[in-house]
């Protein structure tokens, strides 16, 4: 695929928010593997615990006559249960998590791709044009602020039109880069 300016224009633009997203998802990559090492585990609550969390209640009218064989005191379902309640067993998916780290893993590599050539197109530039480029698809500054930021930064007046042709003149550039091996 032969890459074009607004193929190099649209890469530059969503390069900030490449990163973002990629930050992101190394943080959610490493939540779900923090999350997948403790499925499973078993984790003991001390007995106040438990029995502050199996608090006993009063009985209400509609519960006291029942015909069936479950047993209907509460304090016998208590006594039955608080074996198993002391052992909380974490029973998250671990199928899932894994598939999501896998995701990540995937979402990664392609956000980590778009980031590196981007990286790439930009590093060959003069100063002047990375300023430019920078300044105008990365910050989306309009053309008269980026004309004052480049004065500020390089002391030297440039109208509009100069700097569009030192864009155009480092896009060609990019493209250079980008097509390489096409």
């Amino acid at each position: 695929m032969q890459y074009i300016k607004e193929d190099a224009e649209k890469m530059l633009k969503e390069h900030p928010k490449n990163e973002a997203k990629l930050t992101e998802i190394r943080l959610k990559k490493e939540e779900y593997e923090e999350r997948l090492n403790y499925a499973g585990t078993v984790y003991e609550e001390s007995e106040k615990e438990v029995i502050e969390s199996m608090q006993l209640k009063g009985q209400g009218y509609d519960t006291l006559h029942s015909n069936t064989n479950n047993v209907s005191d509460k304090t016998s379902k208590v006594a039955m249960t608080y074996e198993k309640e002391i052992k909380h067993i974490n029973k998250e998916d671990r199928s899932y998590l894994k598939r999501k780290i896998l995701e990540c893993n995937k979402l990664e590599a392609e956000l980590d791709k778009k980031i590196v050539r981007v990286k790439n197109m930009i590093n060959q530039l003069t100063n002047e044009q990375r300023f430019i480029i920078k300044s105008y698809y990365f910050e989306k500054s309009k053309w008269d602020y980026v004309a004052n930021e480049y004065y500020e930064e390089f002391n030297k007046p440039k109208s509009i039109n100069q700097l569009l042709n030192i864009r155009d003149e480092a896009m060609k550039s990019m493209l250079e880069i980008i097509n390489t091996g096409i």
